[in-house]
């Protein structure tokens, strides 16, 4: 399959010109403005590069190509350039928005030889993504879900807050999604230098001696020094430590970063933290945004404020379906404890179904009984819309 390529020029001899030369090598889409040309990105894409002319009416090079980077930030931007343009282009580069940029007039042959490395950016930042969304996302998945069934509990947590960062992320527009949800899932990796005595009073409520909090308040930089030499995710690594980080500057760990100086995964882990933490005590999600607006200097006001939206704007409200077991799927939540024939919890209600746990149990009922029909919770409607706009620090 032919890379695309979108040619932009309000010369409509130019783009025919290119289009014949290049034609044989790739498949080449053109436009005569801006405009056009962001539409035909939206719509007709993904394009490997974009090449535009500098000099248009209404909508320079400079200015097209500054938009096709937020529509379409994969695609390789290149620039074509007079001489007498030449700084322009040259400032346009270190700004950081064009790969390459070409001056007028040019040869057939130097056109083609920047669009193959153009080609072969593209395919290199497409190829890192794949890496990252799907091999390591995919590798961490399954460890997550064997490790569910061995602490099924922690596991849950983990699924559970990853949803609300989740809806964060997508609220704020958050560049690297990925890196925000991983961090959740493995925010507590830090718990396997913790003695379980210690893991098992805390899940129970129970207070901690002066000696246990301090063993305790070591798992996020534990988890840091475990993740912090796998490439890729040093931001991560970074997040976990600051996890239980005040945005006013107290907390965990003990320094002087406040404010935006702390991780911007961090910032999100210590809402989502103490999100959860409250709705596990019983308070609604209303009760617990309100609880935590009386502290706000705990929190990044921006992370808080898409929090506090996505509770307002959700209309509460589920259903409880009963479904038999081989009718679960994947994302599903659990209603209610799946128990076998002698009322032994084999999963606790509130609990995510994953394929292996369905796997399991349909496992463990060819040789025992499990009591169906099995309940789940599905949301009456949820809805909610994206504002503002946020980078990964």
């Amino acid at each position: 399959m032919r890379e695309k390529i979108l040619l932009v020029d309000d010369d409509p001899n130019i783009l025919a010109g290119f289009k014949r030369n290049l034609r044989h090598h790739f498949e080449i889409a053109t436009a005569e403005s801006g405009a056009e040309g962001l539409g035909m990105l939206k719509e007709q894409g993904p394009f490997a590069v974009v090449v535009s002319d500098l000099r248009m009416p209404q909508m320079d090079g400079i200015q097209f190509l500054s938009l096709a980077r937020q529509v379409a930030p994969d695609t390789v931007r290149v620039m074509l350039t007079g001489y007498a343009d030449l700084q322009v282009a040259m400032d346009a580069i270190n700004e950081g928005n064009i790969f390459r940029f070409l001056t007028k007039p040019c040869s057939a042959e130097d056109f083609l030889r920047v669009l193959n490395a153009a080609v072969e950016q593209y395919r290199l930042v497409t190829a890192e993504r794949e890496l990252l969304e799907k091999t390591l996302w995919g590798s961490i998945k399954m460890l997550m879900e064997i490790l569910s069934l061995l602490n099924p509990v922690a596991v849950n947590q983990a699924s559970r807050r990853r949803d609300v960062a989740r809806r964060i992320g997508i609220r704020l527009k958050v560049a690297k999604l990925w890196e925000l949800e991983l961090a959740v899932m493995l925010a507590q990796v830090g718990y396997v230098t913790i003695p379980q005595k210690i893991l098992e009073k805390r899940a129970r409520g129970e207070a901690l001696t002066e000696e246990e909090e301090k063993v305790f308040l070591t798992y996020p930089q534990v988890g840091q020094r475990l993740l912090a030499n796998i490439p890729r995710l040093e931001n991560i690594a970074a997040g976990i430590a600051y996890q239980l980080k005040q945005y006013d500057g107290g907390g965990f760990p003990a320094d002087s970063r406040k404010a935006g100086a702390i991780p911007f995964i961090g910032r999100v882990l210590k809402v989502v933290h103490d999100y959860d933490a409250l709705l596990q005590m019983g308070k609604t999600p209303a009760e617990a945004v309100a609880v935590m607006q009386e502290r706000r200097n705990f929190y990044d006001p921006e992370v808080l404020g898409a929090l506090e939206a996505e509770v307002l704007s959700a209309e509460e409200g589920f259903i409880v379906r009963a479904l038999g077991l081989n009718e679960l799927l994947p994302g599903m939540v659990l209603a209610d404890d799946i128990r076998d024939g002698r009322g032994v919890i084999l999963v606790p209600k509130g609990y995510e179904v994953t394929e292996v746990l369905k796997t399991r149990l349909l496992n463990f009922a060819r040789f025992s009984v499990i009591a169906e029909p099995v309940k789940i919770l599905e949301p009456v409607k949820a809805k909610g819309s994206q504002v503002g706009a946020r980078e990964q620090a």
